[in-house]
């Protein structure tokens, strides 16, 4: 009975991931391949100020998808959101 529950949840998350990429693809004009560059833990807790930015936890663990021309980065957490994320506010050990 649990391994239907399991399956069901993955799914879900999945088809969630799915329609963040597509968000994050349509505001953010990225045709690019999504590719993990680094992984970064955030050092604060952010809230996001504007739709692209991407809120953080203190602790929470981001995959960098892509780097920009100012000081931010493009980064994708666990939930499977994007978002910008100042350099300033993360760690990268």
């Amino acid at each position: 009975r649990n391994i239907f529950k399991v399956k069901k949840s993955n799914a879900e998350k999945s088809k969630k991931m799915e329609k963040e990429e597509k968000i994050f693809r349509e505001m953010f004009m990225y045709d690019k391949e999504i590719n993990v560059i680094n992984t970064a833990t955030a050092e604060c807790s952010i809230p996001s100020k504007r739709s692209v930015d991407l809120p953080i936890t203190a602790g929470e663990q981001l995959d960098v998808i892509d780097v920009t021309e100012g000081n931010a980065v493009i980064c994708r957490n666990s939930g499977g959101r994007f978002g910008y994320v100042l350099v300033e506010h993360l760690n990268f050990r």
